[in-house]
């Protein structure tokens, strides 16, 4: 049996009504390891406003078919909109929104605990997002480097290839000798279309 791997970016999640990092202004430059440990207040006022957009938006249909299909999903998105439509493998390499740490302590908590307080109620150290910044290491890299390399074919689903991560994990498919097939405009439609006649074929 063919197996299908997606990897996923900004892209997949604009026709749910998220825009991407391109779009908001500035929003790359606070997502650095500098601006988290300079401006932990402002980082985390930003974090919640996208925690609040990502709430407010539905899986469209590109998140929903591969679910459906049971495709094994690497993604850059911190969302969550694929364990929404009901992926069950899905590898986060930047993080999620669901919860925060105390590397002190090493307790984690409920993202919902900032908005209280960005400080551990136990130690009352900074908490530590559970996304990657820019400066960062990857988040789970040697199962997404297993993942992509298992395909037969990589599914590139709504990124560029300017970004290093894009490119390495798009470098180490090709490398295991799968095809790569990129979808970056009209991923509600061109998925499911894809993903359908992929397996139906």
């Amino acid at each position: 049996m063919k197996t299908l791997v997606a990897f996923t970016g900004a892209g997949i999640s604009k026709q749910s009504g998220i825009p991407t990092f391109n779009e908001m202004e500035g929003v790359r430059d606070k997502l650095t390891r500098w601006y988290f440990n300079s401006h932990p207040k402002e980082f985390y006022e930003n974090l919640k406003m996208f925690k609040k957009v990502s709430e407010e938006a539905q899986p469209n249909r590109a998140h929903l078919v591969l679910a459906e299909y049971g495709v094994d999903v690497v993604t850059m998105n911190i969302d969550g909109l694929h364990k929404r439509a009901g992926s069950k493998n899905v590898i986060e390499v930047h993080g999620n929104l669901e919860t925060v740490k105390c590397e002190a302590c090493n307790v984690e908590y409920d993202f919902k605990v900032i908005y209280n307080s960005i400080y551990c109620p136990q130690c009352k150290e900074i908490l530590q997002p559970n996304v990657v910044l820019y400066g960062d290491l990857i988040a789970r890299y040697q199962d997404a480097v297993d993942t992509v390399a298992k395909a037969d074919t990589l599914l590139v689903v709504g990124t560029s290839f300017y970004t290093s991560t894009a490119g390495n994990f798009v470098g180490i498919a090709k490398m295991a000798g799968a095809e790569v097939v990129t979808i970056n405009e009209n991923a509600k439609d061109n998925v499911p279309r894809f993903v359908k006649e992929y397996f139906d074929a």
